[in-house]
């Protein structure tokens, strides 16, 4: 009877002692497959994240889809948040209109030139999204004087390297310039004194009667240097710049004079510094 009970005891004893090893066994192996899978989440979570995050490399041949990723990370970086909805929109030979959207609010509007990246707005800093750069904070050397509030220059052919070592602390800022195309011929800059000032580039055109009117708006953009390109202007502008800030408001024509060659400030010449190369 005795020897029964001492049997019954040894075994109950290495039933519970087994029981247990398998329990700790388990509960290990558990774990570590709860680990496995955590780790595999979060590796699937960071491999996510950077695909959202990588930006092409190649300016060229961005997807609209690409460009609203691009857009979303400009956000991020310099305003803190990713827009709820960024709508991507090709209106013409690679310009894209892009509007931002955040808490079913519209944030701001942008016209893309996508061969460049630049962005202008009417309410909000030039900038270009695919360098990640606002170009508003571009430094000029401009030295305005006394009423001067923008700075107006017709480039030479040839002289483009003047205008940069005079003007501009480095051959990048010049190269990021916002750029205004209507045709090659000609080629002025445009600095505006104050980062709130506002640039309006008109097309302009000439009626069967021979009066001039603006035919259509080019770019409008706050407080960035502007590069326009343009057509013969001898005869009559094919472009003008629009300037506003405060009460100030006024539009110069981009005319080369036919006697000298000479750009022609006819108006506001007290408020336009001429920083013309010849």
């Amino acid at each position: 009877m005795k020897k029964t009970v001492i049997t019954i005891a040894i075994t109950a004893l290495l039933t519970a002692v087994l029981m247990i090893s398998g329990y700790f066994i388990y509960t290990k192996i558990i774990n570590k497959d709860n680990n496995a899978n955590s780790n595999m989440i979060k590796k699937n979570e960071n491999n996510s994240e950077n695909v959202e995050n990588q930006i092409p490399n190649d300016i060229k041949n961005i997807s609209l889809e690409e460009w609203r990723k691009v857009i979303a990370l400009f956000y991020k970086e310099h305003y803190g948040y990713k827009p709820d909805n960024i709508t991507c929109t090709e209106v013409g030979p690679n310009i894209i209109y892009v509007t931002i959207y955040h808490n079913t609010e519209l944030v701001a509007e942008y016209t893309l030139d996508a061969e460049t990246g630049i962005a202008s707005s009417p309410t909000e800093r030039t900038a270009n999204f695919f360098k990640g750069i606002f170009l508003d904070n571009l430094s000029t050397k401009v030295n305005f004087k006394n009423n001067e509030c923008i700075a107006i220059g017709y480039i030479e052919k040839g002289k483009e390297a003047q205008i940069k070592e005079k003007y501009f602390n480095s051959d990048i800022e010049y190269e990021s310039l916002t750029t205004v195309v209507e045709g090659d011929e000609y080629q002025f800059i445009v600095i505006p004194k104050s980062l709130d000032a506002t640039l309006r580039i008109w097309k302009y055109n000439v009626s069967e009667n021979g009066e001039l009117y603006s035919e259509e708006l080019l770019l409008e953009a706050v407080g960035t240097p502007l590069l326009i390109k343009t057509q013969c202007t001898e005869v009559f502008p094919r472009v003008g710049v629009e300037y506003e800030f405060g009460d100030t408001k006024f539009t110069i024509p981009l005319m080369i004079s036919g006697m000298d060659g000479k750009f022609t400030i006819t108006d506001y010449k007290n408020l336009v510094k001429d920083i013309s190369i010849y």
